[in-house]
């Protein structure tokens, strides 16, 4: 999902960087280099992967919000709140523990 968000974000400065104003273009061009290496991090299973996604997904968004940047902002943000709403629901999941079913293993019992 972060992929396809980064691919997005790129061809939507790739055919507007003509007629995009230069913060426009600048805030564009970090979204996607941060966005590339914070997917790198995701696929290295870097332990500060998880710290630094949900910062980030949620400052591009505001940032594209405050600098005016359109449709495109909230369409970003959009796919980024619908990212870590994924992300949140991940984490929760993972974190989840089982009940310890005492019948079927009696050496919990201890």
């Amino acid at each position: 999902m972060q992929h396809a968000i980064m691919l997005g974000v790129m061809c939507y400065l790739l055919l507007n960087i003509s007629s995009l104003p230069t913060n426009h273009q600048l805030i564009a061009v970090v979204t996607v280099v941060v966005m590339s290496v914070q997917n790198s991090f995701i696929l290295s299973k870097s332990n500060i992967a998880l710290a630094i996604e949900c910062p980030r997904l949620l400052i591009f968004p505001l940032l594209w919000v405050a600098s005016g940047m359109g449709m495109a902002a909230f369409v970003f943000g959009a796919l980024s709140l619908a990212s870590l709403l994924v992300l949140a629901n991940a984490v929760r999941h993972r974190n989840h523990r089982r009940p310890l079913n005492l019948t079927n293993e009696p050496e919990n019992l201890a």
